[in-house]
């Protein structure tokens, strides 16, 4: 017994370290990362913005809106809209978007639900028509600058990076739990571009990410990924960082994209365990390795917090480790809100550290086991084709 003991309380210290080290590593990098200012050289570079939706008649209008609205060329540019067997009226009100705005480059495809591998196969089936040599990748809920394209080849032009994974940012949130969830949100995305600025990139977001046609030819698309219900960005991040080496972040406030935080608690679970769902698939190893410290570092917490009942050497433990955290996690948040310009979410900051360890344990083991629902289907971890 004292041997368990012993090999628990030691365990605890040393995923702890890990941690520590690992997200040390990360406010190291996030604050490194330069941000890019815009430059007047695009390099006339020929676009393709494909936007997967399904159910999106609240949304698709505002995002076509402000996505034709670009400053970037319009002859430079197209907008591929991909129908994933929409219930609702989205497809009449993506062309009659279509047929309003005759003088845009833009296209509607509409998929059946035979066959299908979900936003991988929308955006498969949208490069298979694509015209530009870069594809840039968003969700019908989001909302851009008009200076979004722009920025970005701009950026392109200059650094010529097979992959680059742009920054997302909920809106309009309102009241305690969307905050704490535009929050959380945000610590994935700066742990991503942390990753990806020291050539380590685990994380991405589909919302807004970035890369070459031929590279996404090349690393052969989603195949050997479509059996997964989610993972239509990190699957791919993964082949090209395997094939090509460099994916970078870009850290420009116009780049950045907007979109919606959950309404309710159900779908916000609902949204997480998809996110993880993908995870079974994940041969990279530094995303495994990632993954694995985070997770055992707050199963660890929580842990340590009910072995504090029994060993009062477990309540030093715990109050040491929530501490750790609490330090070690601040400049890196702190960060990323200035960027994206919410710093009065760092008032949820305290609270979120608390709820946290609770929360990524549940979401991990219901994302890895359970089923979710999205859009009106009902999906397990993985659904074959």
């Amino acid at each position: 017994m004292r041997v368990l003991y012993e090999i628990l309380l030691y365990s605890i210290l040393g995923i702890a370290a890990c941690y520590v080290l690992l997200i040390l590593v990360y406010n190291i990098s996030w604050f490194s990362v330069k941000t890019f200012k815009k430059s007047g050289n695009t390099g006339n570079i020929k676009v393709t913005v494909i936007i997967p939706v399904r159910n999106e008649s609240a949304n698709i209008v505002q995002c076509l809106e402000k996505i034709t609205g670009q400053s970037y060329p319009s002859e430079l540019f197209e907008i591929i809209v991909v129908d994933d067997s929409s219930s609702d009226n989205t497809v009449e009100l993506v062309e009659k978007f279509i047929k309003e705005n005759s003088s845009k480059k833009i296209s509607i495809i509409k998929l059946s639900e035979k066959n299908i591998a979900f936003k991988k196969q929308a955006i498969n089936e949208a490069i298979k028509i694509s015209k530009g040599d870069l594809i840039i990748t968003t969700d019908a809920d989001c909302v851009v600058s008009a200076e979004w394209i722009e920025n970005i080849m701009g950026y392109y032009a200059l650094n010529k990076c097979s992959m680059i994974i742009g920054p997302v940012c909920f809106s309009d949130e309102k009241g305690f739990f969307q905050k704490i969830q535009c929050l959380e949100f945000l610590s994935l995305i700066a742990s991503g571009a942390a990753s990806a600025n020291i050539g380590i990139p685990t994380m991405c977001n589909g919302a807004n990410l970035i890369y070459e046609k031929k590279a996404f030819i090349e690393v052969g698309g989603f195949d050997k990924n479509k059996k997964f219900a989610s993972g239509d960005d990190v699957f791919l991040m993964h082949k090209i960082k395997k094939s090509f080496g460099k994916i970078t972040f870009l850290k420009n406030y116009e780049a950045l994209v907007h979109t919606k935080p959950q309404t309710t608690f159900q779908a916000f679970v609902n949204q997480r365990k998809r996110w993880v769902s993908k995870s079974r698939g994940y041969s990279d190893f530094s995303t495994i390795l990632t993954a694995f410290i985070v997770l055992f570092f707050n199963l660890s917490l929580i842990v340590s917090f009910i072995f504090a009942f029994f060993y009062h050497i477990f309540l030093v433990i715990f109050l040491f480790t929530i501490l750790s955290k609490l330090i070690i996690d601040f400049p890196i948040l702190m960060g990323i809100t200035s960027f994206v310009k919410k710093k009065k979410l760092m008032y949820f900051y305290f609270p979120l550290q608390l709820i946290y360890p609770v929360y990524i344990v549940f979401i991990v083991i219901k994302g890895l086991f359970g089923k979710f629902e999205w859009k009106g289907r009902i999906l397990s971890n993985y659904e074959t084709n």
